[in-house]
């Protein structure tokens, strides 16, 4: 009996101290609290140019020039959701997406994947990149990392692979105990699932890794998570990315938080009403991002009343 109390007990607090998965598989539109802003970024509102568009369940973003490298800092359309909260032990972001490689000229080092990010001078990405390196009609998995500008490439961590038209994915997760680290994981249609290492490099980060550090610090201050893309070339490249889905366990502001306070509370709602019939781009009261504060911004901050307290 005894044995069996203590069972349920931890039981109990394992449940209270885990976080729940949250994924938006972009069905006709976003389901999550996503925020086109970056800041340090110009355009602050980086959502441009009509490059965004939504099926029945993924999103395309068609790159355009700009970039978050050094001093530049002027990318366009990177979505984030925003960190809020204890940051649990053990945690994962992970995205899917494809594209025709094919059309990616093998001088650019166009890429996709993820982004951790507090604004343009301070990110951490987790990328599929063109191997422009080789110049071939191959892609690899690599890193990139800026810290107040300070441009760090983390180096390429997987072997090259020849794409195909199938989904491909980067996922970053944090791995507890008591040599705790951080580890890239890739996806494609010749991995069977998630793979860590393949031979070449890896990506595996401990406590006393820079990047380990930039990466936890980021979070810790509210970080800014999301998917992002990049022509890296200013040279006109559209390349349309889709997007099957995005999913993490890190606590994020609920829909309808306003003011991101982390609860959706009467300041919500109040300012909601107060922005009613407005319209343009990145408005904090157009809570689903339509371009327009209207019945739907305030059904979502009544739905989700109380949320994140």
């Amino acid at each position: 009996m005894k044995r069996t109390l203590v069972s349920l007990l931890a039981a109990i607090t394992l449940l209270s101290t885990a976080h729940v998965q949250t994924r938006d598989e972009f069905n006709g539109g976003f389901s999550l609290q996503w925020s086109w802003k970056l800041p340090d970024n110009d355009p602050f509102c980086t959502l441009f140019d009509n490059a965004v568009s939504f099926g029945g369940s993924s999103m395309t973003i068609t790159t355009r020039d700009g970039g978050m490298f050094q001093q530049f800092n002027s990318h366009k359309n990177v979505p984030t959701l925003r960190v809020s909260g204890d940051i649990p032990e053990e945690w994962y972001i992970e995205t899917v997406f494809r594209t025709d490689w094919s059309t990616v000229p093998v001088v650019f080092y166009t890429q996709a994947g993820i982004v951790i990010t507090t604004g343009a001078r301070n990110y951490f990405q987790v990328l599929i990149t063109r191997d422009a390196t080789g110049q071939t009609e191959t892609v690899n998995g690599s890193t990139n990392s800026e810290q107040d500008d300070n441009f760090a490439w983390g180096a390429r961590v997987t072997n090259t692979w020849t794409p195909d038209d199938q989904w491909m994915g980067v996922r970053i997760e944090r791995v507890a105990g008591e040599e705790p680290y951080i580890v890239l994981k890739f996806r494609h249609s010749l991995t069977n699932g998630w793979r860590e290492y393949d031979g070449f490099n890896g990506g595996r980060y401990y406590p006393d890794s820079p990047f380990y550090q930039h990466i936890m610090s980021m979070l810790s201050q509210g970080a800014r998570i999301g998917v992002y893309t990049d022509n890296a070339c200013g040279c006109g490249l559209a390349q349309p990315f889709e997007f099957d889905y995005f999913e993490t366990n890190l606590p994020l502001l609920p829909v309808g938080d306003v003011d991101a306070n982390g609860i959706v509370d009467d300041a919500d709602l109040l300012a909601v009403l107060f922005a009613f019939g407005s319209s343009g781009d990145c408005l904090d009261e157009d809570v689903n991002l339509d371009g327009t504060v209207d019945d739907a911004d305030l059904l979502a901050v009544l739905f989700n009343f109380g949320a994140g307290g």
